[in-house]
């Protein structure tokens, strides 16, 4: 606040000169003042980025949760798999005199499959979580959307693949007596319990459980790809909005 002087000696008639109000300048309180100022214009091209940085954070953790769960389930797979042809290589051996507790052809390929499945779906799996969480150039939204898409498309192929494989030939040797795979084989004990030769019931559970794990890796690798496309929809739905957006917009 600036003022000007005055004078405050008496004057000869024995006044004082008293300062008026007048004598202030208050062009200093409106020099400082703004005026108020309206909200800067919510461009097109700023609703498109905020969309477009809402719906890649979405796919992101999604598909971090898909890749999550894929590759728990496949460890599972794999532990079951190999826990079963441990029993099998343990108990295949017997002495001649003992009755053999195996057919004569033990077809080991579902059991393998199982295995490869579950090894290949934790290797994808881990594969998109490390260029998902680490920065690398793979990272941003092409690429790793590419990326998702190619290794949800062959997951999906793995599994239903597995799936009619391992299940065709046990429906084909269910009811053999001469040869069988490991769960076809060791479930005809099923239900007899303690008498049960070699920990059958102990293969027949985890073949089953590695087998039925692997119909639901279906499912879910399905959703996977049903996401890629999601993603690449809302790529496409972006790109098309910043192309033909004009103006200004108040909300997104």
């Amino acid at each position: 606040m600036s003022f000007q002087p005055f004078d405050i000696s008496p004057n000869p008639a024995g006044e004082s000169k008293r300062p008026h109000l007048s004598v202030f300048r208050f062009a200093s309180f409106q020099s400082n003042r703004r005026p108020s100022q309206a909200p800067p214009a919510y461009s097109v091209d700023d609703a498109v980025v905020t969309r477009k940085q809402l719906h890649i954070r979405v796919l992101h953790w999604l598909r971090i949760a898909i890749a999550s769960i894929t590759f728990l389930v496949s460890i599972v797979i794999v532990a079951c798999s190999a826990t079963a042809l441990k029993t099998y290589a343990n108990t295949q051996n017997t002495a001649e005199w003992i009755l053999p507790l195996w057919p004569s052809t033990v077809d080991l390929r579902p059991t393998h499959a199982l295995l490869a499945c579950g090894i290949v779906l934790a290797v994808a799996s881990v594969f998109y979580l490390v260029i998902a969480l680490a920065p690398t150039p793979l990272r941003s939204d092409r690429p790793l959307n590419l990326t998702f898409t190619i290794l949800a498309f062959l997951s999906l192929f793995m599994t239903i693949f597995t799936t009619v494989f391992a299940g065709t030939i046990d429906s084909q040797l269910s009811n053999s007596t001469q040869a069988g795979t490991l769960a076809s084989w060791t479930c005809k004990w099923q239900g007899f319990g303690p008498v049960a030769p070699g920990r059958f019931t102990d293969i027949c559970a985890t073949s089953t459980a590695a087998l039925n794990l692997v119909i639901l890796m279906v499912v879910i690798e399905s959703l996977s790809v049903l996401l890629a496309g999601w993603g690449w929809w809302i790529g496409a739905k972006i790109k098309r909005e910043a192309r033909e957006g004009k103006g200004e917009v108040t909300h997104v």
